[in-house]
């Protein structure tokens, strides 16, 4: 049993790391208005495992220790994605076939995720991240362009983790 637990433990703690390397690598893309966070690629591993939830939620929050936004960040970004990929998971209880589980993992994150990342942004934005007041149009204008951004990443988020669980079983990667 302890062996086990370490494993998963240690399993966890490289996804998180992945998803931190991922992000800060390539930082002035990974925040802000128009991102392209390729992490985020990382969150369809949830189709095969819900043990994959909390080492990208936690990948989340400290990669967005290094956003310009900082604390405000760690916390609508973690809540946004850990929300997102909880809905995912218990929606997945109802859903069998892996196809159909990536793309409703998409439509979640892009319904539950990115309006929370949207705001957070609108409201931040200001010099030092001070609050501005919301606009509706700046805020359907950040929404728009986090939805591009994040469908092409979750769409080849489908591709690696497809590939990925071909040469490992993912769904066993914790056993």
């Amino acid at each position: 049993m302890r062996n086990n637990t370490v494993k998963v433990l240690t399993i966890q703690a490289l996804i998180a790391a992945i998803y931190v390397v991922l992000t800060v690598a390539i930082a002035p893309f990974s925040y802000g208005a128009i991102q392209l966070r390729i992490s985020e690629s990382l969150s369809q591993l949830v189709v095969f495992s819900k043990k994959y939830w909390f080492p990208i939620t936690l990948g989340v929050a400290i990669a967005n220790i290094f956003s310009p936004l900082g604390i405000v960040d760690v916390f609508f970004g973690t809540l946004g994605t850990g929300l997102a990929l909880a809905i995912s998971i218990f929606v997945f209880k109802f859903v069998k076939n892996r196809i159909a589980r990536h793309i409703l993992n998409i439509v979640i994150y892009l319904v539950v995720c990115m309006p929370i990342i949207a705001y957070e942004i609108a409201i931040f934005s200001g010099e030092n991240s001070a609050r501005v007041p919301f606009e509706f149009e700046a805020f359907t204008a950040i929404y728009g362009s986090l939805l591009l951004s994040q469908v092409v990443v979750m769409v080849i988020g489908i591709v690696i983790t497809e590939a990925l669980n071909k040469a490992i079983d993912l769904k066993k990667v914790f056993e």
